[in-house]
């Protein structure tokens, strides 16, 4: 790869982390929406609400299409650099190539969407999904193994930010001291908040495998809805939403300082 084409990966990669931001952003306002009408009615508090917000005129779908290359390119990028930059340990360059991988298969849910499979990221979808595997043999097992996954990746990220090692391959060399210090504290409370937000859907997959109810499979959406009915609801929500929009400054930080061609 020449030159010109490694800038313009590194720069659609950088899009990709933006474009991660965005979608928080949308998210978040989606979960105030939910605690303002209790979870009754609107758009799902998760992907497929805040593609189908986005998604809504051409420009938006143009949009969802360049997120998908985004997370490709940013994917691809990761991957690539995991595998050239031996100045970092093995197992850290195993995690970049990791999240890399994830991004890689991340891009097919935007790029589903703008295709027309209008269900993507969607309660039913997710539903629909836990039902056919189930059915599959060692389904059960395999559902099992996929909420485990979900939960020790959420367990990951929490210990990511009680240790602060996110900032590896931040390159903040150069910035005035109150920069690390933004960095620091978006990252601690943005990644554990995402992180606390998705683990209960990584237990509620594991018990509808346990109860071959695939209708236990609740995402996102499902979970705030249930919370918002409840008198504690709506500040939790709030806290909730308030979370992920440091989550999304916090990938807005990463767009602009993340090496996003380093095996860290």
């Amino acid at each position: 790869m020449d030159k010109r084409a490694e800038r313009v990966a590194r720069g659609a990669a950088r899009f990709g982390l933006a474009a991660r931001g965005a979608f928080y952003l949308l998210l978040a306002g989606l979960v105030v929406q939910v605690a303002v009408d209790h979870g009754q009615g609107g758009r799902q508090a998760n992907a497929n609400g805040a593609l189908s917000l986005v998604a809504s005129n051409p420009v938006g779908e143009a949009l969802v299409i360049a997120t998908a290359v985004g997370f490709l390119a940013f994917g691809v990028v990761r991957v690539v650099g995991a595998v050239r930059d031996r100045s970092v340990e093995r197992w850290r360059r195993a995690t970049t190539a990791l999240q890399g991988l994830f991004y890689v298969a991340l891009a097919w849910v935007p790029l589903s969407f703008a295709l027309g499979r209008h269900q993507t990221g969607s309660e039913q979808q997710q539903h629909s999904t836990t039902a056919t595997v189930l059915r599959w043999p060692a389904g059960r097992e395999l559902v099992v193994a996929g909420g485990v996954l979900v939960v020790i990746a959420c367990a990951w990220q929490i210990r990511t930010a009680v240790t602060r090692s996110f900032d590896d391959g931040l390159n903040l060399r150069a910035q005035p001291a109150w920069v690390p210090r933004f960095v620091n504290a978006v990252g601690v409370v943005g990644i554990a908040a995402r992180a606390a937000v998705f683990v209960p859907i990584g237990v509620f997959i594991i018990i509808a495998a346990l109860q071959s109810d695939p209708r236990h499979a609740d995402g996102l959406d499902a979970e705030l809805a249930k919370a918002a009915r409840h008198a504690w609801g709506p500040p939790v929500l709030a806290m909730v939403a308030a979370g992920l929009v440091v989550f999304a400054t916090y990938s807005a930080v990463e767009a602009r300082y993340r090496e996003v061609d380093r095996g860290e």
